[in-house]
């Protein structure tokens, strides 16, 4: 049996630090927001005689953030200006088995290969002089991990699922370039440095539940631990601290299939709906995010299609960030 999966998605989201951001260089009124359109995954997937093969490419983490620009002016002519710009990404290439053991068990193990990169770019103008101070930094990550699992069929109604995520470095090949032109002084300085940099990212562990309380309605759960405590980073030379702390995620939700036929097939569309607490590793201040979501598609027997959104809160910072996404999925299974 082969499957094939495509989504796609739109998310907002307001950020309050980031970089020289609210962090006493550059300030802004008000949360940044920035809004992103991605195709976020891709995967196909076969199946023969007990064993499923799968290949999938994730776009794991997106690096952009709002660009921001801050202008001094004098009886309305600008004297100076200061722009901050970033974007980046971070993508993961999947391949994994999972082998089913008698008629209750299934185990998987996968291979991970991530890569990205990021760019940030800081710029200083002085008008009144011609004076222009940058900063470019640009990183080009990669690093490998495993995950796996155990699902198991406890009874006709309830399965249950145990799945990790080793710890693993994230490596960096980063190069810094600092300017300063003054080109009425005739002065054009650039400064350049490189470094192999690290990031330790931590052990992650869950729980997943799901119990069919008939043909048509199931209910589902999941727990996850992240070990961040083990977050480490090295950045140009330097050992830079998080004070971060042990984090979970819990989510639960319902899904109903109504059954229905469309284009003189049989068919069925599913209703969902499930709330989401993500708490985030920062000590001090503690913060995490409330998101509620809904969901809905309709799937024939050899083609699906499914849509949802989600919406979401933080507290605790004192910031109320908001994130707001909205997906979509294209299945086909032959």
């Amino acid at each position: 049996k082969f499957t094939l999966s495509l989504n796609g998605s739109y998310s907002r989201s307001t950020l309050s630090r980031y970089s020289i951001v609210n962090n006493g260089v550059l300030a802004t009124e008000k949360n940044p927001a920035i809004g992103l359109f991605a195709l976020d995954f891709g995967g196909l997937s076969f199946r023969l005689k007990g064993w499923t093969f799968a290949l999938t490419a994730v776009l794991s983490e997106i690096y952009d953030r709002p660009q921001t620009y801050a202008q001094s002016t004098f009886q309305g002519t600008p004297y100076s200006a200061i722009l901050f710009d970033q974007s980046g990404f971070l993508r993961t290439i999947n391949v994994a088995v999972a082998r089913s053991i008698g008629r209750r068990f299934q185990v998987g193990l996968g291979f991970n290969f991530a890569h990205g990169e990021l760019r940030r770019k800081v710029e200083d103008k002085d008008f009144e002089n011609g004076i222009t101070i940058s900063h470019q930094i640009n990183q080009s990550y990669s690093g490998f991990y495993l995950n796996g699992g155990l699902l198991a069929r406890v009874t006709d109604r309830l399965d249950l699922a145990l799945v990790f995520r080793t710890s693993y470095d994230r490596k960096s090949k980063s190069r810094s370039e600092l300017s300063y032109q003054a080109p009425i002084a005739g002065t054009d300085i650039h400064i350049e440095a490189a470094s192999d940099d690290l990031y330790h990212q931590p052990f992650a562990a869950g729980l997943g539940v799901r119990y069919e309380l008939s043909p048509r309605f199931r209910i589902l759960g999941d727990l996850t631990y992240f070990r961040w405590t083990g977050y480490r980073v090295e950045y140009f030379g330097e050992n830079e601290k998080r004070d971060f702390g042990p984090a979970f995620k819990a989510a639960v939700g319902g899904e109903y299939n109504a059954p229905v036929r469309l284009f003189k097939k049989e068919a069925a569309i599913p209703l969902r709906l499930g709330i989401v607490y993500d708490q985030q590793p920062m000590r001090n201040p503690g913060s995490a995010y409330a998101s509620f979501s809904v969901g809905t598609g309709v799937h024939w027997r050899t083609v699906g299609f499914d849509i949802g959104g989600q919406i979401g809160r933080e507290s605790g910072s004192g910031h109320s960030l908001k994130i707001l996404r909205i997906a979509s999925s294209l299945g086909i299974r032959l």
